[in-house]
């Protein structure tokens, strides 16, 4: 059975409207956040280019609709990889996207209204296939990657990478007209691969956002924004530790970021369930609440994740004050889980070794986090 572009056009617009407003609206409805932001933006992207297709398939006359498309197709891709760096407290390089996207627009614009389907294709091919692989980078890294939500994104942008690479060989050694090309990698079958893709993607970053960011009632308050464990949510307290780094430059003292990471996280869920799991983090916080500096703010930084701000003239001093955490946790039993001890791995940065920038100290911290995780766990990580 042979499906036209019309058809496919209008399923691949029908998918990527109800995943774009389906995302965008459960962003509305929660605080603000970065990557969240970024990523409504980038379905805005796909929705954008679904409908310059469209243009394009019922008024070929309106070649410029495909420099459009392309330029949006690209930026699509493009900004999820930014939204996920966001996600892991760095900056989002969102200037790259554009660009990108510029260049994938001026591809088409140069071959006139002469470039006919494919004008551009291999310049947007090649975009796509570059900006998932930096996002499966960027998806496998902490602290986006303890989410098992994010393994779905990793797996869409695995996909994209080898299916838009196969598409940019394809396109140069076989050419557009040839028939496998046409039956396997031609606009037809790039749009069922997006509409699959489209819809896991949603109900990954949905879930993803849903774990990071509490919904919120439409009121905004000026007061710091916490949760029900009485730390800080992602916003205030990226605000709140902004100040102190600020103010900490203006005196030249340190700071320090203590990035704890709950061990084995996923296989207790396994193990005891969600509901028990969930206990269990909730203890999680209240330990490092007990046992953690009195001069400090804690914040959320996705599900057995906590960071803390403190100052320390030495980082032998918060080392000692990370493995008060680390005794309090191993004292502490938890009866819901059979008297289970929970562990964690601790990554401290700095402000004297990567500066007063808050995006550079929670890399650092959380790279600290992931050295002492790769060393089994339970330890203290200092990063250099």
């Amino acid at each position: 059975m042979i499906i036209d572009p019309y058809t496919v056009q209008l399923a691949v617009i029908t998918v990527a409207v109800v995943a774009g407003v389906m995302f965008i609206l459960d962003t509305v409805l929660r605080t603000a956040d970065a990557a969240g932001r970024v990523w409504a933006v980038a379905f805005m992207s796909g929705i954008l280019a679904s409908f310059s297709y469209a243009t394009w398939i019922v008024s070929p006359e309106a070649w410029w609709a495909v420099a459009v498309g392309n330029a949006a197709v690209v930026l699509s891709p493009a900004l999820l990889w930014c939204g996920a760096r966001a996600y892991n407290g760095r900056r989002t390089f969102a200037w790259i996207a554009l660009v990108a996207a510029g260049a994938a627009a001026v591809a088409v614009l140069a071959e006139g209204a002469e470039g006919g389907d494919w004008a551009g294709a291999l310049v947007m091919f090649s975009f796509i296939a570059l900006f998932a692989a930096l996002g499966v980078w960027e998806t496998l890294r902490a602290p986006i990657r303890v989410h098992w939500a994010a393994r779905g994104l990793t797996v869409i942008f695995v996909i994209v990478t080898v299916y838009y690479s196969t598409r940019a060989v394809g396109f140069v050694v076989l050419g557009p007209e040839d028939p496998w090309f046409r039956a396997a990698l031609g606009t037809e079958a790039a749009g069922f691969v997006l509409i699959s893709l489209m819809i896991v993607a949603v109900v990954s970053l949905v879930i993803l956002q849903g774990e990071r960011v509490p919904r919120t009632s439409g009121r905004r308050d000026s007061a710091p924004s916490y949760s029900a464990d009485a730390v800080l949510n992602d916003d205030p307290f990226r605000e709140i530790v902004g100040d102190w780094l600020e103010r900490a430059n203006y005196h030249d003292e340190q700071l320090v970021l203590m990035r704890i990471e709950v061990d084995e996280l996923d296989a207790l869920n396994t193990a005891f369930g969600r509901s028990v799991g969930t206990q269990l983090l909730a203890e999680f916080t209240e330990v490092v609440r007990r046992h953690g500096s009195p001069n400090s703010d804690i914040g959320h930084d996705g599900p057995g994740a906590l960071v803390m701000v403190a100052p320390f003239a030495r980082l032998d001093l918060a080392a000692d004050d990370a493995e008060a955490v680390q005794r309090g946790l191993r004292e502490h039993r938890i009866e819901a889980a059979q008297g289970l001890r929970l562990s964690a791995s601790i990554g401290i940065a700095g402000t004297d070794r990567f500066g007063y920038d808050f995006d550079a100290l929670m890399m650092a911290a959380a790279d600290a986090a992931a050295n002492a995780r790769a060393k089994g766990g339970g330890v203290v990580a200092v990063a250099d």
